[in-house]
């Protein structure tokens, strides 16, 4: 990985949040100065161009280059997925290429590529390659319809749920995990289904969404069997059973 490159500094939206940040400007303010979401937008932002978070400011990330395994853990992306599963202890590259759609780990390589890492033999998993993203940035936009992959244009709805997640994983895996049947546990609920919007951690809703790929579990299920276990693990087990079918 080369060192990070100063033009970057003459970006507009680098420079103008450095200064804002430097003048004691929240991230609420420096979002709805741009107009994103929220603040992992920016934040994305400058990790492709080569910053990191000090927990203050941005500041260049220097010559040891991304790691994509950090990183992978805050991105919604099937190529963060990928990189996840990788990472995982005794992993095995053929079978993480075929639950990804792959029919083989070179056309998941050929993915991985497009979406700007490559293969790092040292850690046996993908790391990001500015370099790369760059130049597969300029072939699509001479390929149109390949758009689709740019990592710029994630959705925003995912982000510091990741670092609370992590943290709780082991407790999550504990309330989430198959029984020994290989399946989930169904409740069956009283009453009519209501919508309710909660304001999840992003580290955690990439749980949720990586969770319900692989088992083909909705992430209403998910949740529903997460909070019965809780309830039942918590004291509220006689609470519980009276809204449940018979």
């Amino acid at each position: 990985m080369t060192a990070i490159d100063p033009s970057v500094y003459e970006d507009p939206k680098i420079s103008q949040t450095l200064a804002m940040l430097a003048e004691g400007k929240t991230k609420e303010e420096i979002v709805k100065h741009f107009g994103n979401k929220n603040w992992s937008t920016i934040d994305m932002y400058f990790r492709r161009k080569g910053f990191r978070w000090n927990g203050k400011t941005f500041e260049p990330r220097g010559e040891e280059g991304t790691d994509a395994v950090e990183e992978a853990r805050f991105l919604p992306t099937k190529a963060a997925q990928i990189v996840r599963q990788l990472s995982q202890k005794y992993a095995d590259i053929r079978q993480v290429a075929i639950k990804n759609g792959f029919s083989t780990i070179e056309e998941m390589g050929e993915y991985m590529k497009s979406q700007g890492y490559v293969w790092n033999s040292d850690i046996n998993n993908y790391e990001y390659d500015e370099n790369m993203a760059k130049k597969q940035r300029v072939q699509s936009k001479h390929t149109q319809g390949k758009a689709s992959g740019k990592v710029e244009e994630l959705p925003d709805e995912y982000r510091d749920l990741l670092e609370y997640l992590l943290d709780k994983k082991e407790r999550l895996y504990e309330l989430l995990e198959p029984q020994n049947s290989g399946t989930l546990p169904r409740y069956k609920f009283k009453g009519a289904k209501a919508n309710k919007t909660l304001g999840l951690p992003t580290s955690l809703q990439t749980l949720l969404n990586d969770f319900s790929k692989e088992f083909n579990v909705t992430q209403r299920d998910i949740i529903e069997v997460a909070l019965a276990e809780f309830f039942k693990k918590y004291g509220y087990e006689e609470q519980l059973n009276s809204v449940l079918q018979a």
